[in-house]
């Protein structure tokens, strides 16, 4: 399984329109083969690093599941009308990794 994380620093004013934008995109990466899952993740201050990087993150089943994605018409439509640069504090990255193992609780 193959797990890529787009991480984002939004400024604190912009975050809730931010956060919308993700919400409303609900759908467009769903119906594509070998999709998984996907999950936002805001940030939280727990007092011990700073955090301030949200994360949105796709499972894929495999690495040409991704990159099928990537190069998809649905991509290109999701990714069209970005996001202004000022609601950012930095630019975006993107992470990817491979699961080489889990844990789950048991039921």
């Amino acid at each position: 399984m193959i797990v890529v994380s787009n991480r984002f620093r939004v400024h604190d004013e912009h975050v809730d329109a931010f956060e919308e934008r993700f919400r409303n995109r609900m759908g467009e990466v769903e119906s594509m083969d070998g999709f998984v899952r996907f999950e936002f993740h805001r940030p939280v201050d727990h007092g011990h690093v700073e955090t301030g990087t949200h994360a949105a993150v796709t499972y894929w089943e495999s690495m040409d599941a991704f990159e099928a994605w990537t190069e998809s018409e649905a991509f290109r439509e999701a990714h069209r009308n970005p996001a202004p640069e000022e609601w950012f504090e930095a630019e975006g990255d993107v992470e990817i990794h491979e699961v080489q193992f889990e844990a789950l609780r048991e039921s």
